[in-house]
């Protein structure tokens, strides 16, 4: 049986869709307060330069809170998906931020001359249904962009994550094992889901201490290879067959 390893999903999968709606919608939930707070301030509450200079302020705070955001975020989703957090908030955010970018200039260079055909038309013949047309060729187009945004957040998401955790096996959660429901006669019902309580386990033995290469790395107790490396918050584990080091 093949094992399973964490590797970076396909462009236009349905798995990059998932992961970019995810950290989307959960971006946009948290800085959209301040960009709307920013805009009441500038142009209601304090109009002319102070609400102008006010509203600026507000705006490179909500683009730092987001920066800060998108790391914290990623890690949040490699924990649910795989099991393990993602280190380095810095190059969590460059990994998905260079590769956004890349995917952007790329988006931009195809739809440039459908963007320049459509609104020549949506110009030229305005209020009739070829005008009609070029303008929903554009907001077609915009949809586009929107999509490819969003697939291209997912896809960088499962980059980053597995270039920090490949080489492991996702952690799968524990499945609930249902129990029969015994009669007062002691016939055997139908299955009945229930948690079971798990055994107490025994203490463990005293072990060896591990084996230590030359460069410092530790033998893996389970395939024996020295494949291993230590993170600050998963631990010891080893990039060949999975193991990770218990923590208690």
């Amino acid at each position: 049986m093949t094992a399973v390893v964490i590797e970076p999903f396909g462009f236009f999968t349905v798995e990059s869709l998932r992961a970019g709606w995810w950290l989307t919608w959960r971006l946009v939930v948290r800085v959209a307060p301040i960009v709307a707070a920013c805009m009441l301030v500038g142009f209601v509450l304090i109009p002319g330069a102070v609400g102008g200079f006010l509203m600026s302020i507000g705006f490179c705070a909500a683009a730092v809170w987001s920066v800060l955001l998108i790391p914290k975020l990623t890690s949040q989703w490699a924990q649910q998906r795989y099991g393990y957090p993602l280190e380095s908030a810095l190059k969590v955010w460059w990994g998905i931020t260079w590769r956004g970018l890349v995917v952007s200039l790329v988006a931009a260079f195809i739809m440039a001359v459908p963007n320049v055909v459509a609104l020549s038309f949506k110009t030229a013949y305005s209020g009739s249904v070829l005008g009609a047309a070029a303008g929903l060729v554009l907001g077609l187009l915009n949809l586009a962009n929107i999509a490819v945004s969003i697939l291209s957040t997912g896809w960088a998401m499962s980059c980053v994550a597995a270039e920090q955790l490949g080489g492991l096996e996702p952690i799968a959660p524990a499945a609930v094992v249902p129990t029969p429901a015994v009669s007062f006669e002691g016939e055997v019902t139908d299955p009945v889901p229930a948690p079971r309580p798990a055994p107490r386990a025994a203490a463990p033995a005293p072990s060896a201490p591990a084996a230590v290469s030359a460069d410092g790395k530790r033998q893996c107790p389970k395939c024996g290879l020295y494949e291993t490396e230590r993170g600050s918050v998963i631990g010891w584990y080893c990039k060949v067959c999975g193991w990770r080091e218990s923590r208690r």
